[in-house]
């Protein structure tokens, strides 16, 4: 391993181990403000406002809208368009830019993650317009997210692959999740 690696991996390992769990600010969290939660809030439940559901839009679902499919579009495709890359784009890429670090950063912008219970599993931390981080809630980046035209955003795993999941808005102050077939996981992001 060459030495400028190897000193990131140690900072950064430094950092997760020293960093602190997040506090849940009281109006994001979902348990605390009904608002926010999908379960609670019609409006941005996709299983009751068709318009943020894309089994129902074709517009916000990447399997039936080419201009927001990565593998038809090559414009928002992490392979073909390295500036949304965090593999050869260091200044989105948490390793190399530790502000976008949740853990290791007080300031970071973005989002809280919830599964079905509206129990906190993670992190989504904007690293400029285009492009989210995903890290779970011990601070583990995971993956991230690519925005299209339609403002949803496709979902790639570490190696600039398309997991085939996307976000789409729920037209209120987050996002929900959907698996490959367009339905909702449960899980959301406000």
């Amino acid at each position: 391993m060459n030495k400028p690696l190897l000193t990131v991996v140690l900072l950064l390992t430094g950092l997760i181990a020293t960093a602190q769990d997040l506090e849940l600010p009281k109006e994001r969290d979902p348990l605390v403000n009904q608002t926010i939660s999908p379960y609670a809030n019609p409006r941005i439940n996709p299983g009751k406002n068709f318009r943020i559901n894309p089994k129902h839009n074709w517009n916000i679902n990447p399997a039936m809208n080419e201009g927001i499919n990565p593998e038809k579009n090559k414009v928002i495709n992490p392979k073909f368009n390295k500036d949304f890359s965090p593999l050869h784009n260091h200044s989105i890429n948490p390793m190399y830019t530790f502000s976008l670090h949740p853990l290791s950063n007080n300031n970071w912008l973005g989002y809280y993650m919830f599964d079905k219970d509206s129990k906190l599993t993670g992190y989504m931390v904007i690293a400029n317009q285009f492009v989210i981080l995903d890290f779970d809630d011990k601070g583990v980046w995971r993956g991230y997210l690519v925005k299209t035209s339609s403002n949803t955003f496709n979902y790639f795993n570490l190696q600039d692959e398309w997991t085939r999941t996307f976000y789409c808005e729920d037209s209120m102050v987050g996002f929900n999740h959907f698996d490959s077939a367009g339905e909702w996981t449960g899980n959301f992001a406000k």
